[in-house]
């Protein structure tokens, strides 16, 4: 049931229009959003309303206060988050480090999608957790966080900011602390002409004085100085913005954020600091000139006009490609059709954007004609240059300190936006009067879900994906140890060639191994035993697969899709590297160890390499399984939130631990 609740809101809220940096939709078929999407742009209208919400986590915003905001107020706002998670754990599957970002990310959005807010980020990644804001700023240079959050500000052009922290101990995590100085630090900094110069001069981006600083009371409702009702109706959908606030909630579905729907009051708390109208104590806006400025209409005025025109003018637009994975210099063929319901004929100009260096094509547009009750498509097609890039964000992480990624590839609109564009898209020009945007997708028909859409990505002609990632050898007890290269043919023509795994020249040589490819999606395995040296170093060593096809080309990494049902899929590359840690390990006798495994653990495959004797315990086995046999028994991180035997049956493991003593005591709190 909560399924089919998630899939209805999002049709009726993922309509709208957001000012600040576009979020974009899950790929779903078009829509006008219709009434209740008219409704929420008319909000947005006859007045100029800007918060900026500043956090530290994906999961920090608060939901209802953007709800009320969006919703309830028409205002334009955001959240900015200083990084996107990566050091959280993952509940719904194997992602960790930068691909949990992605998905943290993404579920950002998903929520955006429902309270109708924009997201920006910084640069930093989420080492991990801290004490104290001294610690945090030990992996985050200072100077690069705040000079960040002062170009969202100036950028976005609040004129109230909302700190979720206060930047004191009261925090707790040292990341929440440091979210907390930089909203206060960057309130006063963004509007001082000698603070960063270069946002100016480079990206063209000048002082910008927000006029008031709150920070939100939630837990510390002692402190608070107004209060924002988010029980109320939101009367086009019929519930309530808390209960909206807490859909979106549920979307950060990685970190086990599930939350009821509650109907009846709530409020919102927040503590006014810093007041530059001097008469704004009596509410949110008090004081805060929201008054459109004479002249030409503001470009989100109009596009607030045109979308609420576009919800109700009966025309459907659609931009399909007949390939979601495409590699440079393929040819693909495009179909981008339009539809009219409406009571008026129209005339639709259609546009192709593509990001830099994509196709080789000039794009022109391409009209359509709309009688009343017609459907207009045409079919063309484009060719993907041969220097494409392979799809990746535009953001990198190059080592891991300091924790910053680097930005070097991205352009200054980009800077701080959760994802660049993608990699195609068409502009629906209709009558000069509004323009509807779809991303080019791919679209098939499942025979259990039914219609499904996959975004446009372009892919190496050689995917390699070297597996494990990461193992632990013993230098006392040398072995031989098995790799796996899985190699995926991203092209539709044939290649053939080699795949060689590159070890330390100290090592044994391993022989490469052949591998031909005659159509797309076509994927073999390729198994190489690694001999270790007697005599190795302790110390990490890298591993890297290699395919070098017949023109002599060399392919050495990946793109992986992170992809669930709640987010827009988000591919990345990955290098086919695996590190080898080599260590003096010595293991006491042993029979058998057992595991049950946590959420997006990978520890049993590394005790395994090292030698440990393990079995993984299944639910069963835990029921009524003879837990005597086993030397010992681990429960993994966050196990007891993936499996619901351990819940029902801990008494036994609990009984288990008191027989068997200290170790077994020890090990259940790994």
């Amino acid at each position: 049931m909560r399924r089919r609740f998630l899939s209805v809101a999002s049709a009726f809220l993922l309509t709208s229009v957001t000012l600040c940096p576009p979020v974009r939709a899950q790929l779903e078929p078009p829509s006008t959003g219709g009434l209740v999407a008219r409704d929420r742009q008319l909000r947005m209208l006859g007045h100029q309303k800007r918060v900026l919400v500043i956090g530290a986590h994906p999961d920090d915003e608060d939901t209802d206060l953007l709800t009320v905001l969006v919703r309830g107020m028409g205002t334009e706002a955001a959240y900015l988050s200083l990084n996107r998670g990566e050091g959280g754990q993952n509940l719904i599957g194997p992602e960790l480090g930068e691909a949990l970002g992605l998905l943290r990310t993404e579920e950002l959005l998903a929520a955006r999608r429902l309270d109708g807010a924009g997201q920006f980020f910084t640069r930093g990644y989420d080492f991990g957790f801290s004490k104290t804001q001294d610690e945090t700023w030990l992996h985050w240079p200072r100077d690069t966080i705040l000079k960040d959050v002062v170009r969202v500000i100036r950028r976005f052009r609040p004129q109230i900011v909302v700190s979720i922290f206060s930047g004191t101990p009261r925090d707790g995590h040292g990341q929440h602390q440091a979210a907390g100085w930089a909203a206060r630090e960057a309130f006063r900094a963004a509007g001082d002409s000698s603070r960063f110069p270069e946002l100016q001069r480079e990206e063209g981006l000048s002082p910008w004085n927000p006029v008031k600083l709150y920070r939100s009371t939630r837990f510390d409702t002692g402190a608070t100085t107004l209060s924002i009702a988010s029980g109320v109706l939101d009367s086009a959908v019929g519930l309530s913005f808390h209960q909206i606030a807490m859909a979106g909630r549920s979307l950060h579905r990685s970190q086990d954020m599930g939350r009821l729907q509650q109907i009846g009051p709530s409020v919102v708390y927040l503590a006014l600091l810093e007041d530059r109208t001097g008469r704004g104590t009596d509410g949110l806006f008090a004081g805060v000139d929201t008054l459109l400025p004479p002249g030409p209409e503001p470009a989100e005025q109009r596009a607030h006009r045109e979308a609420a025109v576009a919800a109700t003018a009966g025309v459907l637009c659609d931009a399909r490609s007949d390939d979601d994975r495409v590699v440079p210099g393929q040819v693909v063929r495009l179909t981008v059709e339009c539809s009219n319901s409406g009571a008026t004929p129209r005339t639709v100009s259609v546009r192709l954007e593509t990001g830099a260096g994509v196709t080789n094509d000039s794009l022109a547009p391409i009209r359509l004609d709309l009688p009343r009750g017609a459907l207009a498509s045409r079919e063309l097609t484009i060719r993907v240059a041969d220097s494409a890039p392979i799809t990746t964000p535009y953001f990198s992480l190059l080592s891991r300190e300091p924790a910053i990624y680097d930005w070097s590839r991205a352009s200054a609109d980009d800077r701080g936006a959760p994802f660049e564009g993608p990699v195609l898209r068409a502009a629906f020009r209709v009558d000069d009067a509004f323009t509807l945007w779809r991303e080019v997708s791919f679209r098939y028909n499942d025979q259990a879900s039914g219609e499904v859409r996959r975004p446009l990505t372009v892919v190496p002609r050689v995917d390699v994906r070297l597996d494990p990632g990461t193992e632990v050898w013993s230098t006392v007890t040398p072995a031989s140890h098995r790799f796996t290269v899985t190699l995926t043919h991203g092209a539709r023509d044939t290649t053939e060639g080699t795949v060689s795994l590159q070890v330390s020249r100290q090592w044994p040589s391993v022989p490469p191994q052949r591998f031909r490819f005659t159509r797309e999606n076509q994927r073999v395995e390729m198994v190489f035993e690694v001999t270790q040296p007697s005599a190795m170093p302790p110390g990490p060593v890298d591993l890297r697969a290699v395919a070098t096809d017949g023109a002599g080309r060399h392919y050495d990494d990946g793109v992986v899709t992170v992809d669930y049902p709640h987010i827009h899929p988000r591919s990345y590359r990955r290098p086919a590297v695996a590190v080898v840690r080599a260590s003096a390990l010595r293991l006491p006798p042993l029979r058998l160890v057992g595991y049950v495994r946590g959420a997006s653990d990978r520890v049993p495959e590394a005790l395994k390499s090292v030698g440990v004797p393990l079995a993984l315990l299944d639910a069963q086995t835990i029921e009524r399984g003879d837990l005597a046999r086993y030397d010992a028994i681990i429960v993994g991180p966050r196990a007891y939130e993936t499996d619901s035997a351990l819940i029902e049956y801990n008494g036994r493991l609990l009984d288990y631990a008191r027989r068997t003593g200290g170790p077994a005591l020890r090990a259940l709190t790994f």
